[in-house]
């Protein structure tokens, strides 16, 4: 049984899923595409803890934890929606992608061959895949 607050949040991941990996790969272009600053003069008074080059700022940058966030969050929700089958991802497309601000309801879901007990079976199996994978249910 996953808990009601686990579920909106694995819910709430899985509907913003395309508006997140747009953002990301933004982040990541952005990052890549940044100019560099001026030259480190090397000297006794430089702080070693800070990146010491444009590349080395570029890679921290890619690998922080807002970063490192929507990057699981993505993964998580491609690796469980490309392991569907078909009539499994039109589900999950209609269900969290034709409306962002809210889920469709199971009765108002057309153009899938499913029963209403199949899909809410198919979204408990996708919402527990989901959470496991990014940590949110064990």
């Amino acid at each position: 049984m996953i808990e009601r607050e686990s579920w909106k949040i694995i819910e709430f991941v899985i509907r913003r899923h395309p508006d997140k990996k747009k953002e990301y790969e933004q982040y990541i272009s952005e990052i890549m595409a940044s100019s560099p600053t001026a030259a480190i003069k090397a000297d006794e008074s430089v702080d070693y803890s800070k990146p010491q080059s444009v590349t080395e700022a570029k890679a921290m940058k890619m690998h922080s934890k807002y970063a490192d966030r929507l990057k699981k969050e993505i993964e998580a929700v491609e690796l469980v929606y490309n392991n569907l089958k078909p009539e499994e991802q039109k589900l999950m497309q209609i269900r969290y992608w034709t409306d962002r601000r809210r889920n469709i309801p199971y009765l108002e879901i057309k153009g899938v061959s499913y029963s209403e007990r199949q899909m809410r079976r198919i979204i408990y199996k996708i919402i527990k895949q989901v959470g496991k994978y990014i940590g949110e249910i064990q």
